[in-house]
């Protein structure tokens, strides 16, 4: 395993929270609702060399997603 890939970023299978799971790791506990889980099981959806890069990752997964042809709504 390289530096690389230290940091990957999976989703909860029972909340759907993106979590942060150290590759070195067999399994995590859910922050949110408190499940635990074999991370291998999971899909990597991204992966980073640090926890500064992968709490980047996370925030930007969260940002809700809009397009720049929707109207603005006041």
């Amino acid at each position: 395993m390289t530096e690389k890939e230290r940091f990957w970023i999976i989703k909860c299978p029972r909340c759907h929270t993106h979590q942060i799971a150290d590759s070195r790791n067999k399994s995590k506990t859910c922050s949110q609702c408190s499940r635990r889980f074999e991370i291998l099981d999971l899909p990597i959806l991204a992966s980073a060399k640090d926890a500064r890069e992968a709490r980047a990752i996370v925030a930007e997964l969260k940002m809700p997603r809009t397009t720049l042809s929707e109207p603005k709504v006041i």
